[in-house]
């Protein structure tokens, strides 16, 4: 190129850049998870679904409700109803791999790709659903057809894997009307005008309305007063978005104390160095003195009559006040005290501002991380789970580790190698322990009292 600058202008050199930027973006979109929280699931065709990484939880909620995956589901009556009602949820927790269609992607898909979708569609040739007609040439197979960009993309579908009958009164208003469709299909073809998908699943994905109206008929407690509609957004939708607080703006300076929570089974061993490594970046040196607590959440506090409800618990750490700060929305909280075991983090003495950024931080680089809310100890529900003390204490450039001489002494050497674990680690001018008064020392003390009340009886005999 440098010897033929006529055949190569800058122009030119400037569009084949812009273009392989997008190719490599559209290739690092491969390897992206997919999940979608569902209101209703139209369309799962079973035998091709079924090759998919991953699927292992729907193959088995059909042997439990004894369908047949051979079979199409109008051939197997309610058993159909029943197994969509037992995987509804699985689709939120299910790690499936696609590239999103958007209009950076659309126009680098390349036949045999996974292409996750999420956009108001119309819906063609649904006069003969149920059935299927005699010919399935794309002309007139029944499909779902959107524009993105400058290309019309078509999902063709098999009537036999409509999953209900429901879906099919909706697909017939969907060809009136544009619906939003959500879910996954497979390209088939590509060509400058038009992209051919062959559908894996799809549904209407969960609106915020909907989801809010699921929590009011299945509560059985008293609850807020009040509930937003930004509480329960749906965090797989790309075409729904929630600001993180409804503070107002001049609340954002002052100190507060937030929770930041991450799927604990999915975090490397080892919260704190990812955590602290982050603090360092928003919170400045000179203004730096942050307090930080990292335990496993217990939820045996919220339970009722021995049993946690999900939606409940996640109500309760979300909706308790209306202007709490939170970046995180109940349907997912809820999901993940459901299916997950749950690590939390607490940090005192960071702004509203701060704690933004710290989350964006912990978005970009955690996988495990999901979201963060500011801590009341006036509700009850944050009382009960982030009552735990702080072990931590960052002071402008030094840790100071929040376990007292008696806590030291009774841990024997178990705790001795944190000196030397985070000193070396560099992240620290200097560390050392802080000699105040620990969160257990008055029932250290006690038990010792008790322990040396037992001996001298046992002397005494």
């Amino acid at each position: 190129m440098d010897k033929n600058e006529e055949a190569y202008t800058i122009v030119d050199l400037l569009k084949i850049k812009a273009e392989h930027e997008e190719r490599a973006a559209a290739l690092r979109q491969a390897g992206q998870t997919w999940r979608m929280r569902f209101a209703t699931i139209d369309y799962l065709n079973l035998p091709r679904i079924a090759v998919m990484p991953g699927t292992n939880l729907l193959l088995r909620a059909a042997e439990e409700v004894h369908l047949d995956i051979g079979r199409s589901f109008r051939e197997q009556g309610a058993t159909a109803g029943f197994f969509v009602a037992k995987i509804h949820p699985l689709f939120t927790v299910w790690d499936a791999r696609a590239t999103q269609l958007t209009l950076d992607t659309v126009s680098h898909l390349k036949q045999g790709q996974m292409v996750a979708f999420e956009q108001p569609m119309r819906a063609r040739n649904t006069s003969s659903l149920p059935a299927m007609p005699k010919s399935i040439s794309w002309e007139n197979a029944p499909q779902l057809v959107c524009t993105v960009g400058e290309r019309k993309v078509r999902i063709r579908f098999d009537s036999d894997w409509i999953t209900t009958a429901t879906p099919v009164v909706d697909l017939k208003s969907a060809a009136r009307r544009p619906t939003v469709y959500a879910g996954l299909g497979q390209v088939v073809n590509c060509t400058e005008a038009e992209v051919f998908m062959s559908a894996r699943v799809f549904g209407q994905p969960q609106t915020p309305e909907s989801a809010m109206w699921d929590y009011i008929k299945s509560s059985h407690g008293s609850g807020p007063d009040t509930l937003y509609h930004d509480d329960f957004v749906n965090e797989f939708s790309t075409l729904q978005r929630s600001s993180s607080s409804r503070n107002a703006d001049q609340d954002r300076g002052k100190m507060k104390t937030v929770a930041l929570h991450y799927d604990e089974d999915s975090v490397s061993p080892g919260i704190e160095r990812e955590l602290f490594t982050q603090i360092h970046r928003v919170v400045p040196e000179f203004r730096r003195d942050v307090r930080v607590a990292i335990y496993s959440m217990s939820l045996r506090g919220v339970a009722k009559d021995g049993v946690v409800v999900p939606n409940e618990v996640a109500v309760g750490m979300l909706a308790g006040r209306p202007d709490l700060w939170k970046t995180i929305a109940i349907p997912e909280l809820s999901t993940l005290i459901r299916y997950k075991n749950i690590a939390y983090a607490k940090v005192e003495g960071m702004s509203l501002q701060q704690a933004d950024d710290l989350h964006a931080a912990m978005k970009e680089i955690s996988s495990g991380y999901v979201g963060a809310v500011e801590v009341d100890p006036a509700l009850d529900t944050h009382r009960l789970l982030y009552g735990d003390a702080p072990r931590y204490r960052l002071m402008q450039s030094d840790l100071r580790l929040l376990w007292s001489a008696a806590e030291r002494a009774l841990s024997g050497d178990d705790l001795e190698y944190k000196i030397t674990e985070w000193e070396a680690s560099g992240l620290f001018g200097q560390v050392s322990w802080d000699n105040g008064p620990g969160p257990h020392d008055a029932e250290i003390h006690a038990l010792a009292q008790d322990f040396g009340n037992w001996l001298a009886k046992d002397d005494d005999r």
